[in-house]
């Protein structure tokens, strides 16, 4: 396992957990760049269709915000998974090894929980959206299916988190020891 387990003894579920939890991750976070690069791609071809045969790609701005977030629902998972979010250390400098552990499980606990509520709350979503019909406004494309493809990458967001739970308490469990 690549950054998960360098300088840290973790014990042999959490090393299998994690490669297996890593490479989905890895697949997700690639398939959220590939709709990024086709968002890309898209815009260029409908300003440089604007601007010069006064045609732009239909629905681009649909295509945009439904894309985008999808795309940047797939590095939710590796982002958690290696432990990359945005962090205030500066504020916690000053604490033993311990108490930026503690913290840390908390986090990555109150991160699973909202992650796993997100989880939860967007597949209802997307089921009460697919009952009610609704549909893109130029495009037509069903409102349901750009939020049902948010559900599997924000699933493995919970995951991850979990799995950053069991090994903050590991590592504290281990902290605590020594």
């Amino acid at each position: 396992m690549s950054e998960l387990a360098r300088g840290k003894d973790v014990p042999p579920p959490f090393a299998s957990v994690g490669a297996a939890l890593e490479k989905v991750s890895q697949a997700f976070a690639l398939a959220g760049g590939l709709v990024f690069v086709g968002l890309i791609l898209m815009s260029l071809v409908s300003i440089v269709g604007r601007k010069l045969a006064n045609a732009p790609v239909q629905g681009d701005i649909e295509l945009m915000q439904m894309g985008a977030a999808v795309g940047a629902a797939g590095f939710l998972p590796i982002c958690e998974l290696f432990d990359h979010h945005v962090k205030v250390d500066a504020l916690t400098g000053w604490m033993s090894r311990l108490g930026r552990g503690l913290l840390d499980t908390v986090a990555h606990g109150l991160l699973f929980i909202a992650a796993a509520l997100m989880t939860w709350r967007t597949a209802l979503s997307a089921l009460d959206t697919k009952s009610g019909g609704e549909m893109s406004t130029l495009l037509l494309i069903p409102q349901w299916i750009p939020v049902a493809l948010l559900v599997p990458s924000l699933g493995l967001f919970a995951c991850c988190a979990a799995y950053r739970v069991g090994l903050s308490m590991h590592e504290l469990s281990s902290e605590a020891v020594a």
